[in-house]
């Protein structure tokens, strides 16, 4: 099951990879050192073409995708126009890509939003790894990397996305590189500094929104300007980016200790679930979500956590019967160990 914690404000998003086929991994020479790895986003449906239309009728042209092959030159455009670079490494051995290149990216909402907002560069890696994939670090394939006109990398895409999976996150990374330069213009403006944190939080980059966020809850230290909680609920979460688990849960719980009465409150518990959930503690996650439900029976998060314990309830009978399945089997062998101990066989290396 995809289960995503969708904090306050698109904070953050946690959900396993992408369903479908998975990604192709060209077998590296040197242990991969990933550029950037953020956790795998979710988002609302791409526009579809017209209420009730399910498939682009035939009379609709097909927006292609004008994608550059010369990276210098595709900076230089970027450059003069101010749309962010977005890199396709691609190869045609790669079957996800081939996925991609015959759904994703022949989908015209994603199409046309790629051409109106980026400066389009397809890198093809199927005849040997190119410079700007050794570059990059590129292991994984497919990848979508972000770069700023200026052309520093900003936000890497890994594994394959449908249309309806890859057009928020286009929306996102084109927020991104505006958001960067208001703050560098006014770096001590409230504002700007927490509508980056909360950019850099909506793409799982935790650690780059912290120095900002930090930044507004030293600003708006009683919550005068509406930002403080908003801003300590991302915090939170923040040790997820480095798979700290236990500590994201502490922080959450200090949240709704210390804003009991914020509307915050259930969204940081149902956090909590969500993230037991996703660590497989699911008799753990149930008492949370039951909690969610008894604390705050009114809030939208009642409904989110009636559906993940339907999830949940579903799950543990079938773990309940792998568990009772692996126990027999465990006695068994332990009965047979015993038995041959016992004829003085000696165990097999």
């Amino acid at each position: 099951m995809r289960l995503a914690i969708a904090l306050v404000m698109a904070v953050a998003v946690l959900a396993p990879a992408a369903p479908g086929a998975a990604p192709a991994v060209r077998p590296p020479s040197e242990p991969p050192r990933p550029l950037l790895v953020p956790l795998t986003p979710s988002g609302p449906q791409a526009p579809a073409s017209s209420p009730g239309q399910t498939s682009p009728p035939s009379k609709v042209p097909v927006v292609r995708i004008d994608w550059r092959t010369d990276l210098a030159a595709a900076l230089a455009e970027a450059a003069r126009t101010g749309r962010p670079v977005l890199i396709y490494f691609h190869a045609d051995w790669c079957q996800p890509c081939r996925l991609m290149d015959g759904a994703t990216f022949v989908n015209r909402a994603v199409a046309a939003y790629i051409g109106q907002h980026f400066v389009p560069v397809k890198v093809d890696d199927t005849r040997e790894t190119s410079a700007v994939s050794k570059k990059y670090e590129v292991r994984i394939y497919p990848s979508l990397l972000l770069l700023s006109a200026a052309g520093e990398p900003l936000h890497m895409v890994l594994f394959p996305r449908t249309a309806a999976e890859l057009y928020p996150i286009l929306q996102k990374m084109t927020a991104l590189p505006p958001l960067i330069d208001a703050q560098k213009r006014a770096p001590e403006d409230l504002e700007a500094n927490f509508r980056l944190g909360e950019a850099w939080a909506g793409l799982d980059h935790f650690r780059r929104a912290e120095p900002h966020l930090a930044r507004v809850v030293q600003m708006d230290p009683r919550n005068e300007r509406g930002r403080l909680v908003q801003a300590r609920l991302m915090l939170a979460v923040v040790p997820l980016e480095d798979g700290d688990s236990a500590q994201a849960i502490k922080n959450l719980r200090q949240f709704i200790e210390e804003f009991k009465d914020s509307p915050q409150a259930p969204t940081a518990l149902y956090a909590v679930g969500a993230i037991l959930m996703q660590d497989g503690k699911l008799q753990e996650a149930r008492r949370v979500f039951e909690d969610v439900r008894t604390r705050f029976p009114r809030d939208a998060k009642a409904y989110e956590a009636d559906k993940a314990i339907d999830a949940i309830d579903a799950r543990l009978p079938v773990l309940r019967g792998s568990g009772a399945a692996a126990t027999e089997g465990g006695k068994a062998g332990a009965a047979e160990n015993k038995s041959e101990s016992r004829r003085g066989d000696k165990p097999a290396p």
